[in-house]
């Protein structure tokens, strides 16, 4: 019987179905999205304050949240969402009116006479310090100097644009203290985060509209797209960060 040879198998087409079919997976196939908090990483202070200096209780509104991801916030166990109405209880409940009974940030109210005053008191200061080799002390109260003329920068912006003479600010040891564990999820970090800078977002925007009518946001972002053409909206924008610096700091977690 005469031998019949195996027909060939046509191959040429393999690579495009085996492209199509890739192709296919890949659009129609779901992969999980890593989740990411963008913002600017806190920065080590070049002049850090003397250790002597002791930080009042009613300055600091701590957030903690534990391994089973419970939130408390001072003595209180609030929902996730409503962090942010505590930061804003922690601005506001003096921000008009002292309350020395509660436990919350004071206010002070700064004109351009009080820069002038200071600033002399510090430059006084730093001679004493130069004259015993504290370089420390010196570089201190240098900075020191430096946020008054910021403040007396943001004075005179104001009296300009809208008349008014005087800033009334919360006292300048208030913050927002972050304390995590190892086991707490980054959705409730992050959430965390975001409560603040929405609050934060809530106090600048308010009182940018009552200064200078539009919002912080809206100024922020203009400045941002073309800061050459927009430097009084940055005069602007220092003078509602002055008033709402929006501090916070943050604790290694530790277990």
């Amino acid at each position: 019987m005469a031998k019949r040879d195996i027909p060939e198998i046509n191959a040429g087409s393999m690579a495009d179905i085996a492209f199509l079919l890739l192709l296919f997976f890949l659009v129609t196939t779901t992969m999980d999205k890593d989740m990411a908090y963008i913002r600017k990483i806190p920065q080590k202070l070049d002049v850090p304050p003397p250790d002597d200096i002791e930080i009042q209780a009613r300055n600091v509104l701590k957030i903690e949240a534990n391994s089973q991801n419970q939130i408390k916030v001072r003595n209180t166990y609030p929902d996730p969402s409503e962090i942010s109405e505590s930061i804003l209880e922690f601005y506001r409940t003096s921000e008009k009116v002292n309350h020395p009974e509660l436990n919350f940030p004071l206010y002070s109210t700064a004109d351009l006479a009080l820069c002038e005053r200071e600033k002399r008191k510090l430059n006084e200061q730093i001679d004493g310090f130069d004259a015993v080799g504290d370089d420390e002390m010196v570089v201190f109260l240098q900075s020191a100097i430096k946020q008054w003329e910021d403040k007396e920068k943001a004075l005179k912006l104001l009296e300009r644009v809208t008349g008014l003479t005087e800033l009334r600010e919360i006292d300048k040891q208030a913050h927002i203290k972050i304390v995590v564990q190892k086991a707490t999820t980054y959705s409730i970090y992050t959430q965390i985060h975001n409560e603040i800078e929405e609050a934060v977002n809530i106090l600048r925007n308010d009182k940018c509209k009552e200064l200078f009518g539009e919002k912080y946001t809206v100024m922020n972002f203009r400045y941002n797209q073309n800061p050459d053409e927009n430097q009084e909206d940055k005069d602007k924008l220092d003078l509602i960060k002055i008033l709402y610096p929006g501090k916070i700091i943050e604790v290694e977690p530790k277990n």
